[in-house]
């Protein structure tokens, strides 16, 4: 009764990369507006005029009173396929699009999609329903376009839409996962009536998520590359060739890497993989679990020297290592399966206070 009394406008944002989309879209949104963001099952409406359902799967049927009973709803998705570091184009599983299909043909005609672009399963869902989408994305024949990256202490690149040109600086943040969420956001604004300059300006103030390739300071006058809140083949791959293009006047790049869990049966040449990168990017290396040895031998296999290379089971013998390795100016990335923890490590060496 109090939604039905109240209708404040809702966005549902669905996808592998909900919740750095979610966030950038409160970064941008809140300028003008009341906004929450919602991540479990309670919320409150009564003060808010925009609330955004940051959705997992499983969880979208859920969703479909407020869908059917808001004004203008926008349904985002992200991207259901693993964003590969060397492409703009990728595709995910038809099966994992089949809910989001289901809550598609309920909203009104009133409602907005919003789909990245890039993923070629989530495009199709546009081609499939009646409701006017808007695409973001990096190719060219998308709605909203990045292009121009730049790497540093951030991320520097150009959003385009309609003819016009902006500049986006992502201080302390990388990858091509923030680029699609602060695409998505961009993409909200633009529906909710911002102009691209004042959406720029609003995202000075998006700091990203902990563990999404967020650049900090750590112990010893380090700094630290925290990518360790989940982790797959592609994104790891691209954390290492990220690292390997930052210049922030370092004197040299550590890698700590963990296990990746839920390859199957391509585990050992997966993890190889990962190695021939960390040949080309870090100068030191620490491994940790069973599955992370074969990341230093790909390293190995590539000529990365051994004495280079630091082998653990575990965290504990592991950080009092890493802690002795690591000098001032020193750039170390964190990344590997969340099961893996690598959030403590990170806790352990970042910088206090």
């Amino acid at each position: 009764m109090l939604f039905l009394w109240k209708r404040p406008k809702i966005i549902i944002v669905a996808g592998k990369g909900r919740a750095l989309a979610a966030e950038a879209i409160f970064q941008v949104l809140k300028q003008k507006f009341k906004v929450e963001k919602i991540t479990g099952e309670n919320f409150s409406f009564l003060w808010n005029e925009i609330l955004i359902f940051e959705t997992k799967l499983e969880k979208i049927e859920n969703l479909h009173f407020f869908v059917k009973n808001s004004k203008a709803p926008i349904f985002l998705i992200t991207n259901v396929g693993e964003i590969p570091p060397d492409k703009y184009f990728f595709a995910g599983a038809r099966k994992e699009t089949e809910k989001m299909r289901k809550l598609i043909r309920i909203l009104p005609s009133s409602a907005r999609l919003v789909l990245n672009f890039d993923d070629e399963t989530i495009r199709e869902l546009g081609d499939d329903s009646n409701i006017p989408a808007l695409t973001f994305g990096f190719q060219e024949g998308v709605d909203l376009r990045a292009s121009d990256l730049h790497f540093n202490h951030g991320i520097n690149f150009k959003i385009n839409y309609k003819g016009n040109v902006v500049p986006v600086w992502l201080d302390s943040l990388y990858g091509k996962e923030q680029i699609y969420g602060v695409l998505a956001a961009v993409v909200c604004g633009v529906i909710f009536d911002f102009n691209l300059v004042e959406v720029s300006q609003a995202l000075k103030f998006y700091k990203g998520l902990p563990g999404k390739m967020r650049l900090m300071k750590g112990i010893k006058n380090s700094w630290l590359l925290d990518d360790s809140a989940t982790s797959s083949v592609f994104s790891m791959i691209e954390a290492l060739e990220i690292l390997g293009k930052i210049e922030i006047g370092q004197k040299k790049k550590i890698a700590v890497l963990g296990d990746i869990l839920g390859i199957g049966k391509y585990t050992i040449e997966a993890h190889e993989v990962i190695g021939e990168k960390v040949a080309k990017s870090a100068n030191l290396l620490f491994t940790i679990g069973s599955r992370a040895k074969f990341i230093a031998q790909g390293a190995k296999n590539n000529g990365f020297p051994e004495e280079s290379i630091f082998q653990f089971d575990d965290t504990g013998r592991m950080l009092s290592a890493l802690k002795t390795e690591i000098k001032e100016k020193d750039l170390v990335l964190i990344d590997g399966s969340t099961e893996i923890r690598m959030d403590q490590i990170v806790q352990e060496i970042q910088a206090r206070g």
